[in-house]
């Protein structure tokens, strides 16, 4: 019996899918489906994966819907089917170990709270280099960042633990969880595009009162960034900086806000973006922030309204779950 469903959502990835599919398809875990959510790719993705992968349920969107409502095409059909227990989602530039898919699914059935569990990722290219080892959150900007990034891979993250929460280049999520944080009709919020949903996703799971859970047993290699980098880096800026706001407007008390600014506007130091360009990114985030209020605001009521956690807990996150 089929009890997982795992999205892949592709856009322009050819070069990437056959390692990934084949490791996915190589599980010692048997019972999942694969769901691939093209976003009108322009190589031959598409007809690549129905040639070599006919078990692949494969979804061809006649536009590009992003990573966010890609994921949601997915979600919303594998639910169709009401034996699937477990939402899995994959980005198509991984390779996952053999036992990847059976390590999510048993840390998720310790406790029937666990709504999400995050793998342990590593550089698909230096396999001894930590990618992820969780996502947590930078106390003095609420900032999520990834536990880990860059340090060798030496055994000091390999403990089933809470985190904050689950990238979902690699993440197990409770189909009740999911139907649980629904609204109207989308689990990742479709508004986001690329960057954050998933935070937003754990966030809003946990006002519910969902544990997320970090899965160091679980791994997956990652070709960090192949697919994005081929946006431009005030594209990356935009998104992450609007989506983080997004994210403290619907979610957190107001007062947080600010933290959530700070994390907006702090300086990158991997690049260096002229004064010009970051007034243009910060102009165009906070023209975004105004337009898209009324449809915060409405969202921000649905969600407090249903939350089963308190302002003090929440307050509480940026040093329950800090990375420093």
């Amino acid at each position: 019996m089929i009890n997982t469903s795992i999205i892949i959502v592709n856009w322009n990835g050819r070069p990437h899918l056959e390692v990934c599919l084949k490791s996915v398809f190589d599980q010692t875990h048997k019972n999942f489906e694969v769901i691939f959510v093209d976003n009108d790719s322009a190589d031959d993705s598409v007809q690549y994966v129905k040639n070599n992968f006919s078990r692949v349920k494969v979804i061809e969107c006649k536009k590009n819907y992003g990573f966010a409502e890609g994921n949601n095409i997915g979600i919303r059909q594998a639910l169709k089917n009401h034996e699937i227990k477990y939402i899995v989602t994959l980005n198509n530039d991984t390779e996952v170990d053999k036992d990847w898919l059976r390590r999510l699914i048993e840390v998720a059935e310790r406790d029937k709270q666990i709504g999400a569990v995050g793998s342990k990722m590593l550089f698909f290219d230096r396999r001894n280099i930590i990618d992820s080892a969780g996502d947590f959150l930078r106390s003095n900007s609420l900032k999520v960042v990834t536990r880990g990034y860059k340090q060798e891979d030496k055994g000091r993250f390999d403990k089933v633990e809470e985190c904050f929460s689950a990238r979902a280049g690699a993440a197990l999520y409770r189909r009740e969880m999911l139907e649980e944080i629904c609204l109207n009709g989308d689990y990742f919020d479709r508004h986001y595009f690329a960057y954050i949903e998933d935070a937003d996703l754990s966030i809003r799971s946990r006002l519910l009162g969902w544990k997320i859970v970090f899965a160091p047993q679980a791994v997956a290699y990652h070709k960090v960034a192949a697919t994005t980098k081929k946006m431009s880096y005030i594209f990356r800026r935009y998104y992450s900086g609007r989506n983080r706001m997004f994210t403290a407007v619907k979610n957190y008390p107001v007062k947080l806000w600010p933290l959530a600014w700070r994390g907006t506007s702090s300086v990158d130091t991997d690049y260096a973006l002229s004064l010009a360009d970051k007034l243009k990114v910060y102009l165009k985030i906070i023209s975004s922030l105004i337009v898209s209020m009324p449809r915060l605001l409405r969202q921000r009521r649905q969600i407090q309204k249903n939350k089963k956690v308190s302002k003090k807990e929440i307050c509480r996150w940026a040093k329950r779950f800090s990375t420093g």
